[in-house]
């Protein structure tokens, strides 16, 4: 076994080009034949080269020391692009449904758990730790909830597992099951399991139940996320502008110095910018999607949208013939982030320059 083990390490080439974690080089039956051989879990990070919240996760998630130095000491990291060679029928395999996830597995290739999008490094390093040690997964919060059906933090928790894994009509019965349990929130899981339940709603029921939980419950542990849930519900899904404008408002001046907000914020005023460049028909028009790139640049500064508010605003600038500052945003873009729709960007400015 230990030459096995060290044939496999000779073979394979770490990588240390994301952020400070060793994802590991080779063929997926590689890297978990190096799991067994080491007998640890495989942390798989299925990605893309388009997937700006893939980005995020490199540079400030495994950026972390302690994320970094615990996955390095107990895991098999390893990173797979979903469109490409294996990574298509590896992500066919595993049901994956969006980007980032991140898959963990044991040396055979059996899923234990995944993460699914982007997780402040935080509570992606509790979840790591928590897989590693068996606890807190599909399979233990399943057996928990089994043996102790009135245990309301397991059922919490596995109703997040089903919601993540596509199987809603199982996360509201346990979310129901919960309400009925603790109608008085003796325990401080009542509100959470309301609140899960009011995100399964859409369109116009979905804010209105929003609306509602934000009036009756003032101290809940959710009411950011209501808030935050009730902004983007009334801009994205009913494209009603005004009450979203209001609804942000009013969370950024609750919340002002949360990160989340004004993440949220920041894509929502480059939604708004996004708008005039796409479907502008005059200068003016190029101009006020400038002016909301402004507003939005302070929000989303150190996090991978500023790369989406620098292409949003070189589109502007193209659309305004102004192509030199054009070329300037774009390559600000490119500096975050690396992605085919700002190198063809840059490339339909260059044609405009070479024309000069």
């Amino acid at each position: 076994m230990k030459k096995a083990a060290l044939m496999i390490a000779l073979f394979l080439v770490s990588s240390l080009s994301y952020s400070q974690i060793d994802f590991k080089k080779g063929t997926v039956a590689e890297i978990l034949a190096m799991a067994k051989a080491e007998n640890k879990m495989v942390m798989v990070d299925v990605m893309t080269d388009w997937c700006k919240w893939c980005i995020e996760l490199d540079n400030k998630v495994y950026a972390k020391k302690e994320v970094s130095d615990f996955a390095n000491s107990n895991l098999i990291s390893y990173k797979i692009d979903a469109e490409k060679g294996e990574g298509v029928d590896f992500a066919k395999k595993y049901k994956i449904q969006g980007f980032p996830s991140i898959l963990f597995l044991d040396g055979d290739g059996n899923e234990v758990d995944r993460v699914y999008g982007y997780v402040p490094a935080k509570d992606f390093l509790e979840m790591m730790t928590d897989y590693n040690k068996g606890i807190n997964t599909y399979s233990y919060l399943q057996a928990e909830v089994e043996k102790n059906p009135s245990n309301i933090d397991a059922s919490l928790k596995l109703a997040d597992k089903y919601s993540m894994y596509s199987e809603s009509d199982k996360a509201k019965v346990l979310l129901n099951k919960i309400i009925e349990m603790d109608g008085s929130n003796a325990g401080g899981k009542t509100d959470d399991a309301k609140f899960r339940l009011i995100l399964f709603e859409e369109k116009e029921a979905k804010v209105k139940a929003l609306e509602s939980f934000i009036a009756e419950n003032p101290n809940s542990d959710q009411l950011k996320d209501a808030y935050v849930s009730v902004s983007e519900a009334y801009f994205y899904e009913l494209s009603d502008l005004p009450s979203a404008e209001k609804w942000f408002k009013e969370t950024l001046t609750k919340y002002s110095g949360e990160e989340s907000v004004k993440s949220s914020y920041g894509q929502f005023l480059n939604q708004k910018a996004a708008g005039f460049a796409d479907k502008g028909t005059s200068d003016e028009d190029y101009k006020k999607g400038l002016g909301f790139i402004d507003e939005a640049l302070p929000y989303v500064a150190g996090s991978v949208n500023e790369a989406s508010s620098y292409y949003i605003q070189s589109k502007l600038l193209y659309n305004l013939k102004d192509y030199t500052k054009a070329m300037e945003s774009v390559d600000k873009a490119l500096k975050i982030f690396d992605r085919k729709l700002y190198r063809d960007q840059k490339t339909k400015i260059e044609q405009q320059l070479s024309q000069k």
